[in-house]
């Protein structure tokens, strides 16, 4: 995840980098002058011009915002020299033929207006990153990394509590794995009574692992009182959903007795 906001960080950056060269600094307005055609007409001194469109920015470290201002006169051989165009100016320059009627139509990027509100797009990512909510499988998986200590130490507590963000949203695997937490005290103080419930709200939510679980347990009596006509009922549960070593259980309670 941090590497993700860094690199986003980082893509954000590099044109806005190259916009402060314009400005000076990290801050202020940029302006932008794109060429449309080549037009024959002068500046006030002289200087060959280009019909152009420009655009403005402003920077607060990265785009804050960018406006589309139109038809401009660029001046060639200078960066970003211009003089503006009004409607009436643009009349006269059509009437004389010193521009095209109608003018040539100009699209801005859509890269341009990106770095242009960098800085709301930035936030926009790293707000939906922190505070939209995963969804149940990424928590769980979350939880098994810290459960089985998957590239890190294992860590008991906090594997808990992403099963637990995971079991809320009754993704049976979580809830399932909160019961053997439970049951076998990791994490938590060892506690039957709600490692059962949790263990029955698995088998509820269809996860075969629950009931296989639940009848071994009666099949056993490990922490529960020993009990095979339930033990039968779990196996039976999840032979029904195609276990097969639940379903040789099954026969075997039925053979012995």
């Amino acid at each position: 995840m941090k590497k993700l906001l860094l690199l986003i960080a980082l893509l954000s950056l590099v044109p806005n980098l190259a916009s402060a060269r314009r400005i000076g600094g990290l801050f202020g307005k940029s302006e932008r002058i794109q060429k449309i055609t080549d037009v024959d007409i002068k500046g006030a001194n002289g200087e060959d011009l280009y019909l152009a469109h420009k655009t403005t920015s402003l920077y607060i470290f990265m785009g804050v915002y960018m406006t589309d201002d139109g038809y401009v006169l660029g001046v060639k051989g200078s960066i970003n020299t211009y003089y503006d165009l009004d409607e009436e100016q643009i009349k006269k320059f059509q009437a004389s033929g010193a521009l095209p009627t109608p003018l040539p139509p100009y699209k801005i990027e859509f890269t341009e207006w990106l770095w242009g509100y960098a800085l709301w797009i930035l936030l926009a990512v790293l707000a939906i990153i922190w505070f939209f909510p995963k969804n149940k499988e990424a928590l769980f998986a979350q939880g098994c990394k810290y459960y089985f200590g998957k590239n890190t130490p294992v860590n008991y507590p906090k594997a808990m509590r992403y099963f637990e963000k995971s079991a809320i949203k009754e993704y049976g695997p979580a809830v399932f794995n909160l019961g053997i937490m439970y049951l076998s005290a990791q994490g938590t103080k060892k506690n039957v009574d709600k490692a059962m419930e949790l263990l029955k709200k698995a088998s509820k939510l269809g996860y075969v692992d629950a009931n296989v679980t639940l009848g071994s347990l009666y099949y056993n009596g490990e922490d529960v009182s020993k009990d095979m006509a339930k033990a039968e009922a779990w196996y039976k549960k999840a032979c029904d959903q195609g276990h097969a070593n639940a379903c040789k259980m099954v026969t075997h309670i039925q053979q012995v007795s």
